[in-house]
């Protein structure tokens, strides 16, 4: 085989290689969107996929940063629903004190008149997509809400939250729910999209409702 041949081989293999999109390792407080991701929430209590909002501000904290849909001034209108990210490397309490994420993991929280909390990934090409998502309570007060994983306007996968699933040293985990999961492969066109989604639960309230997230898809392989 010429040499010419084997870089053409090469490129054309690495080309089939798998593509890994984690959420955690993605995650931007700076940039939205950022590559793949998209970090938002419903115009309304919808989970359709022309309700998606992006969020227009960030409070760039330290240890933990939040996407509002606005610029606020703590929370009532413009910070429900929000997206917050631990960027550290070990867990860290959140708002208040009232709950903590993980390191690497992401917290939603709805709002109170039912708006979701948003995470969007968008296909960057067409493929076959290996997709896994954790969901837990995160806060002290045990979190009572609905989570969502949808393809475009397809839901892949619905649960309830309700307690404390998240990092044991800071709370006892309990509850009749506290994770909940999903794994799965679909095949993707270029521009679908993937909502990763937290509600306020049948409750009704975001009181207490912080939830965390780990997501992560794979592209397993380009369509040529």
């Amino acid at each position: 085989m010429g040499r010419l041949a084997i870089i053409v081989t090469f490129f054309a293999l690495l080309g089939q290689s798998p593509t890994t999109f984690d959420l955690s390792t993605d995650f931007s407080l700076h940039d939205n969107p950022d590559k793949a991701w998209q970090f938002g929430y419903s115009e309304t209590n919808s989970l359709a996929s022309n309700q998606f909002r992006i969020d227009q501000h960030v409070d760039d904290l330290h240890p933990i940063g939040f996407w509002h849909p606005a610029v606020n001034n703590g929370p009532g209108p413009g910070y429900y629903p929000y997206v917050a990210f631990n960027s550290t490397q070990q867990t860290q309490y959140g708002s208040s004190n009232g709950w903590a994420a993980r390191a690497g993991e992401v917290a939603m929280e709805a709002s109170s008149a039912g708006q979701y909390s948003m995470v969007r990934f968008t296909a960057p090409v067409a493929g076959p997509y290996k997709v896994s998502a954790r969901f837990a309570g995160i806060h002290f007060g045990l979190s009572t809400t609905d989570v969502h994983v949808m393809h475009n306007d397809s839901s892949l996968f619905d649960a309830d939250i309700e307690g404390y699933g998240g990092d044991p040293a800071f709370h006892k985990v309990e509850g009749a729910n506290p994770t909940a999961a999903y794994s799965g492969d679909i095949n993707m066109k270029a521009g679908d999209t993937l909502t990763f989604a937290v509600g306020y639960g049948k409750n009704k309230t975001n009181f207490g409702d912080t939830t965390g997230l780990f997501a992560q898809v794979i592209l397993i392989k380009n369509k040529q």
